[in-house]
């Protein structure tokens, strides 16, 4: 093979990890690796928008490629990732993805299983399920050069919905119900990267990732709040309900599974791995209450993440994959990202879905527990198994 070939190779490799959601400093050791596979030199610089790999030994050559903030695409980072331990080329393609109908139903199932987990009213379910439709028709609209529209928008229309709702004089929870709507698109794979990132300073693609996300929630708080108030104006303002929790012990358990292959069928998760993810689920969601051991939901929380990455990292080995498959599905995007937002509206408007003191600032130490077990998890590993390359 020439040396022109291994180097385009070589870059798309590091393409495919980007465009999959691979964490920067992880494209720049799997790149690395794949590199000295193909029996060649590379310094490698991954950012957020782009990945740089330079040849010191073919007269220092750098190929830069600019791209789209990374989506989530696990079936494509899982073969990518098979493929350099094979040595072989980058996926050719976008890999195999479940039907529309069944990507339709995991949109409009996330709502009101979301419900049903952290406890709500029987009613706020229900219409939690018809918000799901039309957060999944507004994604259907804003596809392309669009797609960065569809978080403001789905939640100026959940915001609106939710408004006339509540005036037509249905007792919901309004917040509660427009943040249940809406929070699939909360940047879990954001701030998993990004607290991972500044975990192993990191600091300019974890600085660049926690903008992006802090970005998209401005996006998702500011059209949920425009679309309360444009709907106030146009039907009036409703009551203002309290979020009681009507849900029998028993339903979340039944629930929780359901979330996770939900969760696996809009990341393009590959079945097994959806099934190996489901202990994370479990963990993410009851682990900071069960795991305090009397010390508070800090310490849960700190206990919980450890547990979550040694179990991630450890699938991740067995199956010769990267963590975060496992990891991110279950506990990132349903505990910390969706936490922000209930923190924003206890805040600011003094109601929150969840029975939490002081949530306003819990938000900050999730964060800040979240950082300090996967630092603690991860030093129990090898230098070599922490890079996740052999």
């Amino acid at each position: 093979m020439s040396e022109a070939s291994r180097v385009q190779k070589i870059a798309n490799i590091g393409e495919a990890l980007h465009r999959s959601g691979c964490a920067p400093y992880k494209i720049e050791k799997y790149v690395q690796h794949y590199a000295r596979k193909q029996g060649m030199t590379t310094t490698v610089q991954a950012t957020p928008t782009g990945v740089s790999v330079q040849f010191p030994d073919d007269d220092n050559r750098i190929l830069m490629r600019r791209m789209d903030p990374a989506g989530i695409d696990l079936s494509l980072l899982a073969r990518t990732i098979l493929r350099i331990h094979e040595n072989a080329d980058a996926p050719d393609g976008p890999p195999d993805r479940y039907p529309a109908w069944l990507l339709g139903l995991a949109n409009i199932a996330i709502p009101p299983i979301f419900l049903i987990l952290v406890g709500s009213t029987i009613t706020a379910i229900g219409i939690a399920a018809l918000l799901g439709v039309l957060v999944w028709l507004c994604q259907l609209m804003c596809s392309g050069d669009r797609a960065n529209f569809v978080e403001f928008l789905s939640a100026l229309v959940v915001g609106v919905t939710v408004s006339a709702i509540n005036a037509a004089g249905v007792d919901v929870p309004v917040w509660g119900l427009c943040i249940a709507a809406i929070v699939l698109f909360v940047p879990g794979l954001s701030i998993a990267n990004a607290l991972e990132c500044l975990a192993f300073n990191d600091l300019i693609s974890g600085t660049s990732l926690f903008a992006q996300a802090i970005f998209v929630f401005t996006k998702l708080f500011i059209g949920i709040f425009m679309g309360l108030n444009i709907g106030g104006a146009i039907w009036g303002a409703g009551l203002h309900v309290e979020n009681v929790n009507e849900v029998i012990w028993w339903v979340p358990i039944i629930a929780l599974p359901l979330f996770s292959a939900a969760l696996g069928v809009i990341f393009n998760a590959r079945l097994v791995d959806i099934a190996l993810a489901l202990p994370v689920t479990a963990l993410g969601l009851w682990g900071p209450v069960w795991l305090g051991f009397g010390a508070g939901w800090i310490v849960g929380t700190w206990v919980t993440a450890v547990c979550i990455t040694l179990y991630g990292t450890w699938v991740a080995k067995m199956m010769n994959l990267t963590g975060a498959i496992y990891i991110m599905p279950g506990i990132l995007l349903l505990v910390p990202g969706s936490r922000v937002l209930f923190g924003a509206t206890q805040t600011l408007f003094n109601e929150s879905l969840m029975p939490v003191q002081g949530i306003g600032l819990s938000a900050f130490l999730m964060f800040a527990a979240i950082v300090a077990g996967q630092i603690t998890a991860l030093s129990l590993y090898s230098q070599k198994n922490r890079n996740l390359v052999s």
